[in-house]
Parts: structure tokens; sequence; C-alpha cells
């Protein structure tokens, strides 16, 4: 989908408001699941957040796996995308702990709860694309990044990404090793959606659905602002040059937390 042509037309705040809606959600109404970074960096496991990002791996009925991204918000519980791990096609979940998908460090899931506003409709964005899932008894290294308070959008701020989707934008067997990249905002944003902007030739893709998109402050410490829903769909087998859509965890805040309180 094309951005919206800019005019230089001189507006009100309330029809600047309203146009700045109707935009999120054309975005939104024409968005799909999440890929990959295309031309990411390969995250080396000295990061601070290494031992946060997970690989979100579901299985169908025949054991064919799929792939999408997550990130730790306490030991043995993980917040990612619904679209990930639900629906009648996923049959049960694994957690990978490692920078790659293939690697052998994987957690069974013995729990998944999905926010009550998502609705799945097939490969259309959906509301609440938010889901935590609880992991089996493990003694891999975890780091928690901390829940991101602010509400700060503004156009150009910029972010970190990761994810483990697509590296090469035509190529579907690049999935499955993890990449950063930065990613902005655009200043176009609900309570519940943010809509984000690539930077620096470096894009989403498939694979990267419920990746971790985080504030640096000041003193280089790192907060969970959000997870990946959402990018414009492309030909098939591409990945395009795109904004994408955020769910914004101060939104979920409350929800997170009673959820981590009745556990898995």
């Amino acid at each position: 989908m094309s951005t919206p042509e800019r005019t230089t037309r001189i507006r009100t705040p309330a029809t600047a408001f309203a146009a700045s809606l109707a935009v999120l959600l054309l975005v939104a109404a024409a968005a799909s699941p999440a890929g990959a970074i295309i031309n990411g960096k390969p995250m080396t496991g000295s990061e601070d957040y290494a031992h946060a990002v997970v690989g979100v791996v579901p299985y169908d009925e025949y054991d064919h796996p799929g792939a999408c991204t997550g990130i730790l918000i306490a030991p043995r519980a993980v917040l990612t995308a619904a679209h990930c791990v639900s629906g009648e096609d996923v049959k049960h979940v694994d957690v990978v702990f490692a920078l790659t998908l293939a690697a052998p460090q994987k957690v069974m899931t013995t729990k998944a709860v999905i926010h009550p506003n998502y609705k799945s409709n097939g490969h259309k964005f959906s509301i609440g694309d938010i889901a935590i899932i609880f992991l089996a008894q493990h003694d891999y290294p975890t780091v928690i990044i901390p829940l991101d308070s602010s509400e700060d959008f503004t156009d150009g701020q910029q972010f970190v990404f990761a994810g483990y989707g697509r590296s090469i934008a035509h190529r579907s067997r690049s999935i499955g090793t993890a990449r950063k990249a930065s990613i902005a905002a655009t200043g176009e944003n609900t309570s519940q959606t943010v809509i984000l902007k690539p930077l620096a030739a470096a894009w989403i893709c498939d694979g990267d659905s419920g990746g971790p998109i985080m504030r640096k402050d000041m003193s280089g410490r790192y907060f969970l602002t959000g997870i990946m829903n959402a990018v414009p769909p492309g030909p098939v087998g591409e990945c395009l040059f795109e904004n994408s859509i955020m769910a914004p965890v101060h939104y979920y805040r409350d929800w997170i937390a009673e959820t981590l309180a009745k556990g898995g």
C-alpha cells in the first residue's frame, strides 16, 4: 500500500486529527501479519536485550513449523503477537532460546492467553493482536526488559526492533536468524496502535511478528515499548519497504499484569 500523498494545506487541530486517524485506519485495513527484518544486522548475543528476545515457532497439524518472534516478560512468560499462537491450524508452539530458530535450545509452551480484543480474520490486521505464552520449566539464561511507560510517539522518534524474520526480500529461506534494526514513529497512532516507518533500508518481513520494539533512554537502558503486529502486504513472496503497525505495551499494561498474576 502506498503512503497517501502529503499536501501543504494548513490544517486545524481537529482536521489534522481526523486526517491522521484516517491514514491510520487505511494502513490497518490493508495490513497483514508482520514478517522479518530485511537488511537487518545479525544479533551477536552481546546486546543488553539478547537474552530477552526469543524465537516463537508454531506448528501445524502436520508438524510444519512457522516463524515468529517474542520477548520475555518473565522467566517463563513470553509476549508475542496473537496471530502467531492462535487459530485452528496451530497445534503446539515452541520457544527458542538462541540466535537461530534451528537451534536445539527449545522449550515447549504450556498455555497461550490471547487478548480479548483480538479477532482472528485470516491475514487481515486485528486490534488486540497480542498474546502471552507460558513456558515449561527451563534453565536457559533470561533477561527481562522493563515495560515502557512513555506514550510519546512523535514523528521521527527512533526505536530498536529485533526479529527472526526474512533478511532478503525475495528469499523465504532467509528466515530464522535474530536480527536488529532501527525503526521510527510516524506520529500516526491511536491508544492501541502505533504506525512505524522503516529506516536505513531495513524493514519488516515474514517472521518478525511479535518482535519487540524497544526505546533506549539517555543512560543506555532499554525499555519494551511494544510488539510488532503487521505490515502492508506486497506481491507474493515479497516484502515492501513500507510502514508497519505496533501494539504499544502502555495500553496493555494492566492486562499483562493480570495475566502474569494468574500464571500458566
